[in-house]
């Protein structure tokens, strides 16, 4: 009996490494066959969920229950944190960032033409007499 508790202790040793390694090696296959990794953790999701959650319960009409309105309250306030993080990154991050772009190319000097300084002034007294 010793022999068969030993043969399935061991088995089941096995399949549980083969089980540990079967994600990992699934997760590099998938890398490596090009499949991006997933993270649904992210700002897409979440806004993605938000906007349909209250577009279902527009939809829907009035909640029926204090849980639905709670949940469309949470659905408006969603929204509203989507929309202020596209506001965020899409002008005020984007506008630092051609700022902060701008001020490295004029360090540079490879700014155009067209934005430079002319350092000529021409006076009407200095002006050439027509001849």
């Amino acid at each position: 009996m010793a022999t068969r508790r030993a043969k399935r202790r061991q088995q089941q040793q096995q399949a549980h490494r083969a089980a540990e390694r079967a994600p990992h090696e699934q997760r590099r296959s998938d890398v490596a066959a090009g499949d991006p990794e997933r993270r649904w953790r992210t700002f897409p999701v979440l806004a993605a969920f938000v906007v349909g959650l209250l577009i279902a319960s527009i939809v829907n009409g009035r909640p029926a229950n204090e849980a639905a309105a709670a949940l469309q309250i949470a659905a408006i306030f969603g929204v509203g944190y989507v929309l202020a993080h596209l506001f965020v990154l899409n002008v005020i991050v984007a506008g630092r960032i051609r700022r902060r772009e701008a001020a490295r190319a004029a360090a540079a000097g490879d700014e155009d033409d067209d934005g430079e300084w002319v350092d000529e002034v021409v006076h009407p007294d200095e002006r050439a007499a027509p001849r």
